[in-house]
Order: C-alpha cells, then structure tokens, then sequence
C-alpha cells in the first residue's frame, strides 16, 4: 500500500499536478509498523492553503447548563437570583431550569448583573428549597406561550481562530553517473528509482514526526523560516488565546478509571472522538485495561489456547467506539483522543511534494530534490479532542475476575 502523503490539486493547480514519479514512487516506500500512522489518517482541508500563514476555523459548543452564582438562593426568592455569566449568555425567557429537585420556569435574564428572574419557585408540583452557590443548573425544556415570542431571544455560538503556518520540507538527492549502485550493476534507471525511493522514505519519516511534534513558527526579523504547529502543540497551545484545549493530567499510572475519566471529560464538552492515538509503550498499557470491546474468551481447557495475547484495538465507551491506534512518534507520556476528521494536513498551493531537476557543479554529477510546503490543521479544539499527560506506567497485566459457585 502505498503511503498516503497528501492530496494534490490536480485540476487548478499548474505546479504541484499529482507528480507521477511521487505517486509510484510512494507505494514502494516501507516505513516500520508504527511509522507516519498519524499523518497517513489526516485527511485534507475543505479549502486549499494559498499563504505561509493560515487560519484554522473552530466552532464553540456551549452548553445551556450552569450554576448557582454567588451567595446562593433563597427557597423564595423570585427575583435577581444570581447565575453563572456563562449560563446567562445561554438562556432566556421560557427556559425550564431544574436545580436539586426544584423546577422553574424563566421569566427574564439580566446579562449585565448575571442573574435571572422565575415566574415562581417550585414550579410543576415541586418544592421550593434553598440552594447554595455553584449549585448545578440544569435546562431541562422550554414553556412558552403565544405572547413570548417577541421577548425570546436567540444565542449563537463564537468561532475561534488559531493562526498556523506551513512547513518546508526539502530532502536533495545527489549522485554521480558512476555512483555506487551504478558500479553495483544497476541501470541508470534503477540507481535513479533507488535513489528517490530512499529520498521519499526519509521525507516520509519527517512529515511523520512533524505531524506531531511540530512547532509553530513565524518568519519575523527577515528570518524565512517557517514551522507548522503538530498535534500536540495544537492541543496544549494556551498562548495565542484563540481556544482553550482540553488536557487530562494522569500524574503517574495509567488507569482504566483515569481513561474514561479523560473520555468523559471531552463527551461532556461536546466533542465526538472516535480515536485514541499512543506510543506502543502506552499501547501495552491498554492491553492489560478490561474495557476493551474485542472479544475476550476465557476457556476452561488449557488446550483450547492458542498462541499470542490480547490486544485492546478499540474501546467501547458509553456506546461509542474508539479506535486505538499506535503511533510512534506519539509522546511516551501522553494519550490523544481526536476526532481524526477534524486532524487536517494541506499542501500550498503550488507547492506541494514534487520532484526538482538542481543545477550540478559537474556534468558528471546528477541533483534532483524532493521539495514542498506543508501545514497541519487540528479543528475542534476545546470540544472534539482532549490530550491526556504525565502518564509514567501502566498495569502490568489484566486481572480477571470470577463468580464463586453457590
């Protein structure tokens, strides 16, 4: 199978036509089993990189839930009963709220002073009671009636927008007509194949790191060095202000309890998940979880085992199926969970991967260079992805459990 570098605008782009020699190449190219797993799954932007410098758009996912502000209710209170900024910036009149197990109804919002106003406590057959600040909040409904349409008012979401750049990879081959594999007894042709081939495998393993431990860079100063944000820097990058990404701190062992914790954490936010990204050292921690949706059977007989272990290939939580997955290049320490649609890489716009005839100082002497600008953009964050850290160990093997006989 042919390693998957990226799709190319064939049809408006006049530079970066899907190189053939790149295309053929690609498919001869072997990396190890865990190699560029990241980068191959990252599929393409919805619009083509036409700058150095692009934006990567996400939506907010606000939920209308909150929480008691401070000092708290009183159990008959009416009026200027004080909420959370954020639960006012999500409600308005008609809004059915329950807090414990009192429900009321929403008669106005003040998002000046945070606080809102019921048309009674206790409503719907249930009782009135005091509640304390940071009391949850939940919207549980809507009861309008004919008359309050002309006072509801709507909420939209933000967008978020995280400024990324594009990367250079430059990779030069260079030989002489009468190099090593020549004297080998290849043919020009074959030397040459080899020789992209090799060249191809080594960008290969770049792109493969940078689509997770890259840094993002911008040319200032005269300096024309640009570098692209990877995967992890996009999930923990707190700097620009643009998005808030979600992190889990395992501070030591990694748990199955610690796992889901971090799952439920970014289902919570709104996100949709579906793969679990780690090293293969962090691969046979999950081994040993139970959680696993493989099948696992436990035979009474010996004899009925055959060779290998249990492998944990996804994780079944709350009815929703991860896909775990092994990267190398993936940090000993930490786990991603993404939602792989939104995990993006692009080339510019006439400037994608191609093969370039260099000039030579010799005309005995052969330069070709493998050549092209890439960026990687990772949508969501703060909602769809959650990075987990500080994880030092694992269990050492799964533990099994049996029903005693009555």
């Amino acid at each position: 199978m042919a390693f998957e570098f990226g799709a190319f605008n064939e049809y408006s782009d006049s530079v970066t036509i899907a190189d053939p020699v790149i295309l053929a190449v690609a498919k001869a190219i072997k990396l190890g089993n865990w190699v560029g797993k990241f980068f191959e799954a990252m599929p393409a932007p919805a619009v083509t990189i036409t700058t150095k410098d692009f934006e990567v758009y996400s939506r907010s996912k606000t939920s209308r839930d909150g929480a008691v502000g401070t000092g708290g209710w009183d159990d008959d209170d009416t009026a200027d009963l004080p909420v959370t900024a954020a639960f006012a910036k999500g409600v308005t009149k008609g809004h059915v709220i329950r807090v414990g197990d009192e429900v009321m109804i929403i008669s106005s919002v003040d998002r000046t002073n945070n606080d809102i106003t019921v048309l009674k406590r206790g409503d719907a057959g249930t009782t009135a009671a005091a509640h304390s600040a940071a009391a949850v909040i939940e919207v549980i409904g809507f009861a309008g009636n004919d008359t309050d349409l002309k006072d509801v008012e709507g909420m939209h979401e933000t967008t978020s927008k995280y400024t990324n750049y594009v990367q250079t990879v430059y990779e030069i081959i260079d030989w002489t007509k009468h190099g090593e594999l020549r004297r080998k007894g290849l043919s020009e042709a074959q030397a040459t194949a080899n020789l992209i081939t090799e060249g191809e495998t080594r960008v290969a393993e770049m792109l493969a790191r940078m689509s997770i431990k890259g840094y993002k860079n911008v040319a200032t100063n005269g300096s024309t060095r640009y570098m692209s944000a990877g995967l992890i820097q996009q999930l923990t990058d707190t700097n620009s202000g643009a998005r808030a990404p979600l992190t889990y701190a395992v501070g030591g062992t990694l748990t199955e309890a610690k796992l889901l914790a971090a799952l439920k954490t970014v289902f919570d936010a709104g996100g949709s998940p579906d793969t679990i990204w780690c090293n293969p050292t962090v691969k046979g921690y999950i081994n040993n979880f139970n959680i696993a949706n493989s099948s696992l059977a436990i035979n009474a007989n010996k004899d009925d085992h055959g060779a290998g272990g249990q492998y944990v290939n996804h994780i079944d939580y709350e009815g929703n199926i991860l896909a775990v997955r092994v990267d190398r290049d993936m940090p000993g320490g930490s786990i991603a969970v993404v939602n792989q649609s939104l995990c993006k890489k692009g080339w510019l716009e006439n400037d994608g991967l191609r093969l370039v005839d260099e000039p030579a100082a010799s005309s005995r002497e052969m330069r070709k260079s493998l050549q092209g600008s890439v960026g990687f953009a990772i949508e969501g964050v703060g909602a769809e992805h959650i990075l987990l850290t500080g994880i030092t160990g694992g269990p050492a093997g799964r533990v099994y459990t049996t029903a005693s006989a009555n």
